[in-house]
């Protein structure tokens, strides 16, 4: 949804995640900032979020929108 590569966060709409949350649009810090310039608004990513942790992890652009 959006890229702010400047605060480091990216703002994801996202499906169910099973047994923690529903599906919604969120803003997440991301844990390599540097790579916030290789996604792009309307990319498909893939990513590694942790329980009572809104950070994401180890993101991989599968596609576009």
């Amino acid at each position: 949804e959006s890229v702010d590569a400047k605060a480091g966060r990216l703002t994801v709409n996202h499906g169910k995640v099973e047994g923690w949350m529903g599906a919604m649009t969120m803003a997440y810090a991301v844990d390599k900032p540097e790579d916030l310039p290789k996604v792009k608004v309307g990319d498909h990513i893939e990513a590694t979020v942790y329980q009572d942790e809104y950070k994401l992890y180890n993101i991989k652009v599968t596609g576009e929108k």
